[in-house]
């Protein structure tokens, strides 16, 4: 490794004639912008044109490149500083764009913008050779095709040198040509040579984790790509990179797609902080037995898988399916779903109907669990649990039985915790009572209703939430309703006292009595929801129940409560249920006598306290780890987790020594005592 200072302009880069500066395709895009760096440079650049002793430098940072031989050139591949190298580049194409005469332009030409060494047309002839994602809008500005540059175009590049050579234009005006490009040479960096010795890849990671954060993505990409020739990796990007960045918009949401693909293949959730570590780990493990490009081949089929479910607008037999998916903006089920449709698409394991049966389940699932107001957190982490589950039951009694089983695995299993699908009277007594207007899903919910076996499907997008009875109480109002105050207010908001109009009408609607109210729904009869509302004779806190009770059950026909007809444990007996010190925890006794906790599972809210808990590191661990995490009241795990025994199953949810077989039951609520072990089934 060799490190010194330079002047980037005056020394670094004339001192590289001959050679070329690369961006590998690892790099993440040119990221930099006029608001948030370039304005600063601009500043910095003014100090030092008005710098008297005209020896002021300005330290821009480090720069750090890999130098290879390829065909017999020499290129600079750069692992670190790529933003500030790429701003001075185009500082020196500006300055070459603004130079009073020919000559003067080819002088900054030779100097620092082309190997005139080599011909016309190739390769090399540029002394920079950008990212694959910036190659286009550069190229134009190298060549000098000013009038093809695009000045509404969304690129860095272009919007950079845009404001470079008007700033420079300005600069040069006031100070002159000569002395704002002495003061150009008087930024200073210092560079960092690597050779075969040196780990660029941990170099990398290491630079970047002190800098302007790489995400995930950005760090797998270099991950990837880094040990490969510029060659392959542009051909790995353009052929598999580039298609997941048409996907996803921005390296943040490929992030967290990362996230839900290693869960859907592994069946677990990395937490975000140790992704990058546990993908690198991931493809380790399977580069063993495949290739990066079948690898990326698979990355590029899950991110259409993604992009199907999630972003495209649902068509054809299932959009109604589809639709609801999407309304619930949830990205819980994605692991589930991701593999759910390798199962389909590719594996064909699973036909078209039973793909969008399943989804269906999925919906009916989170749509109870939302209007009886249960905890999403919950069950967050739940979902590639599930997924392998499923995977397990539907390759033992086979997928034709997927449908049945994923009822079973969603709703059966989890009927006795937290996870579990609320009831019809669970579901009715939560909703009639919860303040309806605040929850995001309610205004869907009305419009489902409305559509629903409706042959003339109904405009939502010009109709808005009316209160019947208004939001601000009158006299009249309070009379009518019999409550004041937060009774009033509790009373308004429920699901009952909440129809559709349009938005005008809405506005016109106001604190009128019923009677004007009505002659407001009269105009809106096409809504069929407000025919029963213009029949009706008076407005009473009894109408806004009993219409809260009538809105339920369609919710609770559209999505009712499902059961599994069949029973996919290899021994349902071994199911086991511990209550104790205020926590539920569930979970399954194996014939080795391993228990598998199951997400979902309580731990004692005041473990922490314990100081004598000889498993608080291995807790501690599965809470960075994303196999337990914080919840309303304590810890719960959010996914599966197999112990030795029964007792440590017990220790690690109630801390200290616990004997397990005193406080697992079975699922007739006799303790393991008195139950499987006294049967000699363990």
């Amino acid at each position: 490794m060799e490190s010194n200072p330079r002047k980037l302009l005056d020394e670094f880069i004339p001192e590289a004639m001959g050679k070329q500066f690369v961006i590998p395709v690892y790099q993440r895009k040119y990221t930099w912008t006029v608001k948030k760096q370039l304005v600063q440079l601009k500043k910095d650049l003014i100090g030092l044109i008005e710098d008297e002793s005209s020896q002021k430098q300005h330290f821009l940072g480090t720069i750090v490149y890999l130098e290879n031989i390829v065909d017999y050139k020499t290129e600079r591949s750069v692992v670190d500083g790529q933003q500030r190298l790429v701003t001075m580049f185009l500082i020196a194409h500006a300055m070459k764009s603004i130079a009073e005469n020919k000559y003067r332009a080819r002088e900054i030409d030779e100097t620092y913008l082309q190997n005139y060494s080599e011909k016309m047309g190739s390769r090399y002839r540029q002394r920079l050779y950008p990212s694959v994602a910036d190659g286009n809008d550069y190229l134009i500005i190298a060549e000098g095709r000013y009038d093809e540059i695009d000045k509404e175009s969304e690129s860095n590049i272009v919007r950079n040198f845009l404001y470079l050579q008007s700033e420079l234009r300005s600069l040069v005006q006031e100070y002159t040509f000569d002395r704002v490009l002495y003061a150009l040479k008087r930024f200073s960096i210092v560079y960092i040579k690597l050779d075969e010795r040196d780990n660029a890849q941990q170099i990398f990671e290491s630079i970047n984790s002190t800098g302007e954060r790489l995400t995930a993505s950005d760090l797998i990409r270099n991950f990837i790509m880094m040990d490969k020739s510029n060659e392959e990796q542009t051909t790995l990007y353009t052929t598999y990179w580039r298609r997941l960045e048409e996907v996803f918009n921005d390296s943040r949401a490929m992030e967290d797609f990362f996230r839900y693909y290693l869960a859907a293949i592994t069946g677990k959730y990395s937490a975000k902080h140790v992704l990058y570590q546990a993908f690198k780990d991931y493809w380790y493990e399977e580069r063993e037995k495949s290739s990066d490009a079948k690898l990326m081949e698979k990355l590029v089929r899950y991110s259409n898988y993604f992009a199907s479910l999630y972003y495209k607008k649902p068509t054809g037999k299932y959009s109604e399916i589809q639709s609801d998916f999407q309304s619930l903006e949830s990205m819980m089920p994605a692991p589930f779903v991701l593999e759910l449709s390798e199962w389909y698409y590719k594996d064909q394991l699973i036909t078209e109907e039973q793909y969008f049966e399943v989804i269906k389940v999925l919906n009916n699932y989170q749509i109870r669990r939302y209007f009886n107001g249960d905890d999403t957190s919950r069950i967050s982490k739940a979902f590639p649990t599930y997924i392998k589950n499923v995977q397990r039951y539907a390759e033992k009694s086979g997928f034709e039985n997927i449908v049945d089983i994923v009822i079973y695995v969603l709703v059966t299993r989890n009927q006795s915790n937290n996870m579990a699908v609320p009831t019809d009277k669970s579901l009715k007594a939560n909703l009639l009572n919860a303040n309806a207007y605040t929850m995001r899903l309610t205004r869907w919910l009305l419009e489902k209703i409305e559509n629903n076996d409706n042959s003339a499907t109904l405009d939502m997008s010009k109709l808005s939430i009316e209160h019947i009875m208004p939001q601000t109480s009158t006299h009249y109002w309070e009379e009518k309703a019999d409550a004041a105050g937060e009774d009033y207010t509790g009373l308004v908001n429920t699901i009952g006292n909440l129809t559709l109009v349009s938005k005008p009408d809405n506005s016109a609607a106001g604190n009128k009595d019923f009677e004007t109210k009505k002659k407001i729904f009269e105009d809106t009869l096409h809504i069929r929801m407000n025919k029963s509302l213009y029949e009706m004779t008076e407005w009473t806190s009894k109408s806004i129940t009993d219409r809260s009770v009538e809105l339920i059950h369609r919710l609770i026909s559209m999505y009712p409560y499902l059961r599994s007809s069949g029973n996919y444990k290899y021994d349902a007996s071994r199911n086991i249920f511990l209550e104790a010190q205020g926590i539920k925890a569930s979970g399954y006794l194996h014939e080795n006598g391993t228990v598998t906790i199951y997400s979902g599972s309580e731990i004692y809210s005041k473990i922490k306290n314990i100081s004598s808990d000889y498993l608080g590191e291995t807790r501690q661990e599965l809470l960075n780890n994303g196999v337990i995490e914080e919840a309303i009241g304590g810890l719960q795990f959010v996914q599966d987790y197999t112990t030795s025994s029964v007792s440590k199953a017990a220790a690690l949810l109630l801390s200290g020594s616990r004997n397990g077989w005193e406080y697992w039951k079975d699922e007739n609520g006799i303790i393991l005592n008195e139950s499987l072990r006294k049967k000699n089934k363990i």
